[in-house]
C-alpha cells in the first residue's frame, strides 16, 4: 500500500511541470479545463490555472465559471442556477410556459442477435419529455422484446426506468438528473448565463445527442 501511494504521488506533476503544461496550453483548451474540470483539480493545480488564466487576460467569466464549480447544491447560490434554466424557453417546442426539467430516457431495440440499448438526457418542458418518454416506452415495447437474451433484458430495465422518469416528470420540484447536469456543468452555464442564445444553444446540444 504504501509504495503504491509513493508511486502515485511521484507520479503527479510537480508546481513547475504543472506551470508549464497550462502555459503551453492552446486558450481554447485552457478555457475548457477551466470551466468543465477546476473542481476536479488538485488545490495547487487550481491555483496555477486561476494565474494563467489571468496573465493571459482572458475574459472574466472564466475566472467566474471557475468559482462557480466550488458552489455547493444545497445552497442558494445554486438554486440561482437551477432558476435560469427552469426558466429557459423549451430547446423542443420553445414555449417558455412551463418550467424545464430534465429526464433520461431509455429506449430498446431488439433484431434477434442485436440489441440496442440508448438511454438519452434530455432537457425540456413537461409536456415534451412526457411526450419523448412515451415514445420510447412505445417502441421498446414494440421492437425491444425480439433480441435474445439482451433484448428481454434492457426491455425490462428501460421501461422501469421510464416509468419512474415519468413521475419525476409530473413533479414540480427540479429531478436529481437536473441537479447532476447544473452541478456538472456549472461552469459552462456561468459562462454563458448573460448571453440568452447560447444557453438555448446549450440547452438543445443536450437533447441532439
Amino acid at each position: 500500500m504504501l509504495i503504491s501511494f509513493i508511486t502515485f504521488i511521484a507520479m503527479q506533476p510537480n508546481i513547475e511541470q504543472l506551470k508549464a503544461t497550462y502555459k503551453n496550453l492552446p486558450s481554447d483548451k485552457l478555457i475548457n479545463l477551466a470551466i468543465s474540470e477546476a473542481a476536479s483539480l488538485r488545490p495547487e493545480a487550481f491555483e496555477i490555472l486561476k494565474t494563467e488564466i489571468k496573465s493571459r487576460g482572458l475574459d472574466n467569466d472564466i475566472t467566474n465559471g471557475i468559482d462557480a464549480q466550488f458552489i455547493d447544491t444545497t445552497s442558494l447560490a445554486f438554486d440561482d442556477y437551477v432558476l435560469l434554466i427552469r426558466s429557459q424557453p423549451c430547446p423542443v417546442c420553445n414555449s417558455a410556459k412551463q418550467p424545464l426539467n430534465a429526464v433520461v430516457i431509455g429506449t430498446v431495440k431488439s433484431f434477434i442477435l442485436l440489441t440496442r440499448y440508448k438511454r438519452k438526457l434530455m432537457i425540456a418542458c413537461p409536456t415534451c419529455l412526457q411526450q419523448a418518454n412515451q415514445k420510447g416506452t412505445s417502441t421498446t415495447a414494440l421492437l425491444g422484446w425480439w433480441g435474445l437474451p439482451w433484448g428481454i433484458i434492457r426491455s425490462a430495465q428501460a421501461l422501469t426506468g421510464n416509468m419512474k422518469a415519468n413521475k419525476k416528470i409530473r413533479a414540480n420540484e427540479p429531478s436529481d438528473t437536473l441537479i447532476a447536469f447544473i452541478k456538472t456543468n456549472i461552469g459552462v452555464i456561468e459562462g454563458v448565463r448573460t448571453n440568452q442564445q447560447s444557453l438555448q444553444l446549450m440547452l438543445d446540444s443536450v437533447n441532439k445527442r
